[in-house]
């Protein structure tokens, strides 16, 4: 590929870009491996796309999840509760979530 890399590919440039035939970025498309727009009768795949079928499907062993005692797990939930303040911001923040919602039905239905 002469150009600069697009962050929108067509199927022909993507099959380019991974060295596979056309045919198999269509097929990978029909069996939602591949996310891509169908824009009238052509695709488009974001380059996002491709690499992260690449990184789903490398080879390297997926690292194992690190494992917690419960007092670590205990430690961290204590690291992470709210203050007074942080806590009235929250709830604000869920209040203004909620009237705003409801505002957005009554749009919709009136």
């Amino acid at each position: 590929m002469a150009e600069t890399l697009r962050s929108i590919l067509t199927p022909e440039q993507a099959a380019e870009y991974l060295q596979v035939n056309r045919e198999t970025i269509y097929r990978y498309i029909r069996d939602g491996k591949l996310v891509a727009s169908r824009l009238g009768k052509v695709y488009r795949i974001p380059k996002r796309s491709v690499d992260l079928l690449l990184w789903v499907t490398r080879t390297a062993p997926k690292g194992a999840l690190r494992e917690y005692t419960p007092e670590q797990i205990a430690g961290f939930l204590e690291a992470d509760e709210l203050d007074d303040e942080a806590l009235g911001v929250a709830q604000r923040f869920l209040r203004a979530g909620r009237r705003r919602a409801n505002d957005d039905a009554a749009a919709r239905g009136a």
